[in-house]
């Protein structure tokens, strides 16, 4: 890897164990690693996960303040997840907002049809892990990630890009 390259743990852990393993570990935790993907973000956040939760995530709480601030900075986002999920989407600000469904889980919803779950903020930095953008997954589970910056973070972006180029997911229509 050269300079510009790295990569971090990243991690959930369910209470009371989270910031003490954390520390003890050296690893991050994943809401604010998302969190801080989404506030730094200067141009565009792609975010993946099949499963969203209504008042989690993208929907309130820290992640959902940090999109509706980098939105009005006119950053946009793409979100990914299966189309039950994006109809659960509560978004403070719809500007700057673009959905994404699996091909096969329009076709048929009891596909789920990617069970990704990334964030990738300018094609600069991402975290691929484990963690759904649920209350369980941000703060209960035992999830674990990785937060790259550099080359493999350029790569997640340029195959997000490719992945819609050929169809594999579609944007539908915001709700």
């Amino acid at each position: 890897m050269s300079t510009l390259d790295s990569a971090e743990l990243v991690i959930t852990a369910p209470p009371p164990f989270g910031a003490a393993l954390a520390h003890r570990t050296g690893c991050m935790i994943t809401l604010g690693v998302l969190t801080q993907l989404i506030a730094e973000a200067k141009t565009r956040v792609v975010i993946a996960a099949p499963y969203l939760q209504p008042g989690y995530g993208l929907s309130n709480g820290p992640m959902a303040a940090a999109l509706d601030a980098a939105a009005h900075r006119g950053v946009h986002f793409e979100i990914v997840s299966t189309g039950q999920s994006l109809r659960s989407l509560t978004l403070t600000s719809t500007r700057h907002v673009s959905l994404y469904c699996p091909k096969s889980n329009l076709d048929n919803e009891l596909l789920l049809g990617c069970h990704a779950k990334f964030c990738v903020a300018d094609g600069t930095a991402a975290y691929v892990g484990s963690a759904n953008l649920t209350g369980p997954g941000l703060t209960e589970h035992l999830e674990m990630g990785i937060l790259v910056r550099g080359r493999l973070a350029k790569q997640i972006a340029e195959f997000w890009d490719y992945c819609v180029q050929i169809g594999l997911f579609v944007e539908v229509a915001q709700q």
